[in-house]
């Protein structure tokens, strides 16, 4: 029986990150995030694929010409094909195994939202990361106002059996902002409490929460860290980084606070020396 969340992840395979995938159902998967990155980025270089989970997301990079690395705490998870331009190896993200500025992109998918200490892990990222290199994070948005409206309107409706609509039970997985009906209409005065105070306050307050370590794991019941654009918008400039691009390419910036997903690309500053100022790469 596994303890906390980081095991799971290192050790077990069970439900936890995408297997038994062909090449089509990851393109689905991780499609818009390789869109994304391609987006994000002028031009092809060395990427290292944070928390790369069955190594899909990796494969698809390198079929993009990217040099690919990536890394995920298990390595028995690897399950795509190898192919020349492409390495997997075994690491966390909160402590990478590589020399500063070491990669052209860094990228991750689905997986900060699992990390129990998210700054240091985005600040690992930033330090391997070349001056003048891009950043993108893919997360869910779990400050989605928009998602938790379609909880209450939709998906609590779909609770089987009926009490489950009205009262939960055991065997019911623990979402950031409840399963109920009951639980979703509590929240949503309560997410709307913390996307203001986010709003107002000057710095990035990374918001943690208890995982629900009981499998099935499905709509971020196993995320620790709640998620959300506005941390990073915050605390990127807090560390040598200008954000490029918030929100998927493409669409309106307010929607930012309503859509369901987190993108964020950020080019890191190169610190001109000479005139000790910062400068953009072009």
């Amino acid at each position: 029986m596994y303890t906390t969340l980081q095991e799971i992840y290192a050790q077990s395979s069970e439900s936890v990150r995408a297997t038994g995938l062909t090449q089509e159902l990851a393109s689905e998967l991780y499609g818009k995030y390789v869109q994304f990155i391609n987006q994000s980025v002028s031009q092809r270089g060395r990427l290292l694929d944070v928390g790369c989970g069955s190594g899909w997301s990796s494969y698809l990079l390198s079929q993009e010409g990217y040099q690919v690395v990536g890394i995920d705490l298990n390595a028995e998870a690897f399950e795509c094909p190898n192919v020349p331009n492409l390495t997997l190896i075994p690491g966390s993200a909160m402590n990478l195994p590589f020399e500063d500025a070491s990669f052209d992109v860094v990228a991750s998918h689905q997986a900060i939202e699992h990390i129990p200490e998210p700054q240091k892990a985005i600040m690992e990222m930033i330090r391997v990361l070349k001056p003048g290199g891009i950043l993108c994070i893919v997360g869910p948005n779990l400050l989605s106002i928009g998602h938790l409206i379609k909880a209450i309107s939709i998906y609590a409706w779909q609770n089987r059996p009926i009490k489950n609509i009205f009262l939960r039970s055991p065997h019911m997985p623990k979402h950031p902002w409840g399963n109920t009906l009951a639980e979703t209409l509590i929240s949503f005065p309560v997410m709307l409490n913390l996307i203001a105070r986010k709003l107002i306050d000057s710095k990035a307050t990374f918001t943690m929460r208890e995982p629900d370590i009981n499998p099935p794991f499905h709509a971020d019941n196993d995320a620790c860290y709640v998620c959300n654009p506005i941390d990073f918008v915050k605390f990127l400039p807090t560390q040598n980084c200008v954000v490029i691009q918030n929100g998927f390419y493409g669409r309106l910036q307010w929607t930012t606070l309503i859509a369901s997903g987190t993108f964020i690309a950020a080019r890191k500053l190169i610190l001109d020396r000479s005139n000790d100022i910062k400068v953009m790469s072009n």
